[in-house]
């Protein structure tokens, strides 16, 4: 039922033409290992957003959040950096921020796969 339901709407938007890739929930890849995020990936204006704390996590960070200012200090290794929750968007009661945004902060590079959809993060 959900394959049918999957190629009902991919038929649909390619009517409308929207790519079915486009579609999809993009993958996050950190170093070659696909990372499982809930809620997943948005792209959103051609920007990818994951949520806060498991992005961090993924790329080994560690998350401390200041509600009192509504910010969060990443650190990894001896690099910190500081997020401030206006920088991403609000989520099914968690924050997304750019993926981009966080990795290179951290000192990652960020790459985008059309096929299939997946946001790539490679950390040294």
């Amino acid at each position: 039922m959900k394959a049918t339901s999957t190629l009902i709407i991919c038929a649909l938007l390619i009517a409308l033409g929207v790519s079915c890739a486009l579609a999809a929930t993009p993958e996050l890849v950190v170093n070659g290992r696909v990372i499982h995020t809930e809620p997943g990936i948005v792209v959103q204006n051609g920007t990818s957003y994951g949520p806060l704390r498991a992005v961090a996590e993924a790329v080994g960070g560690q998350v401390e959040w200041h509600a009192d200012g509504q910010f969060a200090v990443v650190c990894r290794g001896q690099r910190c950096v500081r997020i401030n929750a206006s920088e991403g968007i609000m989520r099914e009661d968690h924050l997304l921020l750019p993926i981009r945004l966080l990795a290179e902060k951290l000192g990652g590079t960020v790459s985008w796969s059309d096929s299939p959809p997946q946001v790539r993060i490679n950390m040294p």
